[in-house]
């Protein structure tokens, strides 16, 4: 029994330990989190950031594509080099509520061409 628990928390304990890499207070860097499976597809600068969404998780382009109907997207966002800058709520747009985004200075969360409504959590300008 314990050799049976032991065989599947150990690959449960590295895969968390990868993942983590890219969670850390920094956030590491888009190569961490590709590194441990996160999807920066379509991998093009969005209004100068590339976007990657978890491993398992619907990614921007499968919203592009719409291949998602995701009630809320949450999105590691990275720099043009590469370096963290933050985190990207995506809300589908029939379930937003009017709620203000402080962080972007705006009344309401930004209205994408797909279906979502966005809100940053770091500095945009």
């Amino acid at each position: 029994m314990l050799r049976r628990t032991l065989l599947f928390i150990a690959p449960l304990v590295v895969a968390v330990a990868v993942a983590g890499i890219a969670y850390s207070a920094g956030g590491g860097t888009m190569t961490q989190a590709q590194a441990a499976g996160w999807d920066c597809n379509p991998q093009i600068l969005i209004i100068g950031y590339y976007h990657c969404a978890p491993p398992g998780k619907p990614s921007v382009l499968d919203m592009i594509n719409g291949d998602t109907s995701a009630p809320s997207i949450v999105l590691r966002v990275f720099n043009e080099d590469g370096s963290f800058a933050g985190t990207e709520q995506l809300l589908r747009a029939d379930l937003y509520q009017g709620q203000a985004c402080p962080q972007d200075g705006l009344a309401e969360w930004g209205l994408l061409p797909f279906g979502y409504r966005a809100c940053h959590h770091f500095e945009t300008g």
